[in-house]
């Protein structure tokens, strides 16, 4: 499974996250996927936060943009 961890997060970004070890000891798939979207949202990067996006179910896609929009 694809993390956040396979992506060489900065040093504020991992302040933003769990600690890895305890972060893949919890993380499911759907997790994964709206983390490493929000990464890339985070990062400028819409292109890639969207393939991320498209494939979470609807309801979770929705809660990436109440966050995301209303912070």
């Amino acid at each position: 499974m694809e993390t956040i961890f396979d992506h060489n997060l900065t040093q504020k970004e991992k302040s933003e996250f769990l600690d890895k070890d305890v972060y893949l000891k919890v993380v499911d798939n759907e997790s994964s996927l709206f983390d490493l979207a929000l990464l890339f949202h985070l990062r400028g990067d819409k292109e890639r936060a969207l393939k991320y996006l498209k494939e979470l179910p609807p309801s979770i896609v929705n809660d990436f943009w109440r966050l995301v929009t209303h912070p």
